[in-house]
């Protein structure tokens, strides 16, 4: 793993896999908690890339994250007291303007960028997807109950790969908003499926189980040879 700091951000990258091929590029928008979420879908993507099942790639990841802050898109007070201060533009302003220019001048890349989120990180990827037009994104878990998300999604549909997730006991809450993230990440799949090419994946349990995992899975179908 190689660290680095940029600005008021530390940052990381490491090299999954064998390669003398430029590679795509993976960011993890998981803040602080993206080192050690690292070392599980290392673990779990290895073996897939060794047995041709998933390509090489680079992934990198940067702090500090204040996730209700960074990753929102814009300004929310919600019922329970939690503000949400929609910076995630500059978040994205910091991956588009600093982080990919650093990267790219210090390794072989093919041009491919795939933003990969959880819940508000997975919020943010398809956000900054819809916007700046990767090659594809990851959404696991994804916040899409944000009140605003499926107006703005009508006016920036994305092209290119878009990987949905949610655990089937999510919805299953008693907060106002988020017990509308079922119905959300379904007219989403619904209104991406018109510009791009999408997935919806069911997964087990509630929102804070087998997190590496679901966002491997995203990574093995967006870079699936």
């Amino acid at each position: 793993m190689r660290k680095f700091e940029l600005g008021e951000k530390y940052c990381w990258t490491e090299q999954l896999g064998s390669s003398d091929q430029p590679l795509p590029l993976v960011i993890l928008l998981s803040g602080d908690d993206g080192m050690q979420q690292l070392s599980e879908i290392r673990e779990m993507l290895l073996p897939r890339i060794e047995a041709g099942k998933c390509r090489p790639f680079l992934i990198t990841g940067f702090g500090p994250i204040e996730w209700n802050r960074d990753f929102s898109p814009w300004y929310l007070e919600d019922t329970g007291g939690r503000i949400f201060a929609g910076k995630a533009d500059e978040t994205l302003g910091f991956l588009e303007n600093t982080l990919l220019p650093a990267l790219r001048s210090l390794f072989s890349l093919n041009g491919e960028v795939y933003p990969v989120g959880y819940s508000l990180g997975g919020l943010a990827a398809l956000y900054g997807h819809c916007l700046l037009g990767f090659r594809g994104c990851g959404s696991c878990s994804g916040s899409l109950w944000f009140p605003g998300w499926l107006e703005f999604l009508q006016k920036h549909p994305p092209a290119g790969k878009v990987y949905l997730s949610l655990g089937g006991k999510e919805e299953k809450t008693k907060d106002p908003l988020m017990c509308e993230v079922g119905i959300a990440t379904q007219r989403s799949k619904e209104l991406i499926a018109k510009s791009a090419k999408v997935t919806y994946v069911k997964e087990p349990g509630g929102h804070f189980r087998e997190i590496p995992q679901r966002i491997g899975r995203a990574i093995l179908w967006l870079l699936n040879p």
